[in-house]
């Protein structure tokens, strides 16, 4: 008996790392459609509808300047300075079945692959959420909120 519930435990503990690993994979998958200085198309696919949404209308359907006004808008990670993000997941907490939040470790690289040690990591929030099975972006340091504001307002 105390065998078949050692093996029940296992196996239950097994379960969860493998589900921890699937949403770590899923989030460093998700840092690739971060919108940076524009909103990819291929984004629509790794983001939930209310979200992509909300970015749409901020990129591609406001006056040009009235966006640029909103220097977090183009610089959701690397900033005005032209270096690629390197994406590493610290952390991620399923806060519900359906929702889930990682924390981003962002290094800036220059395009040559060096990077200053002195500018450090900055940390990040990914929201994800499940939608018809499958683990979507819902949120990046809360931007989404930030666009509801400001359209409302417009």
């Amino acid at each position: 008996m105390k065998r078949i519930l050692f093996y029940i435990v296992l196996a239950v503990t097994l379960a969860a790392c493998q589900k921890s690993q699937t949403l770590e994979e899923r989030a460093l998958e998700l840092c690739a459609y971060i919108p940076d200085h524009e909103l990819l198309e291929t984004s629509r696919d790794y983001m939930t509808p209310d979200f992509y949404a909300v970015l749409d209308t901020m990129f591609h359907h406001l006056p040009a300047e009235d966006a640029m006004d909103h220097d977090w808008l183009y610089y959701f990670v690397t900033g005005n300075g032209g270096t690629i993000p390197n994406y590493e997941v610290a952390k991620v907490e399923q806060t519900d079945k359906d929702r889930a939040v990682a924390t981003i470790a962002v290094r800036q690289v220059w395009k040559n692959g060096s990077f200053d040690p002195e500018s450090g990591i900055k940390e990040h929030l990914l929201y994800m959420e499940r939608v018809n099975g499958q683990w979507l972006m819902s949120d990046f340091d809360g931007h989404k909120d930030d666009c509801i504001r400001y359209l409302r307002s417009y």
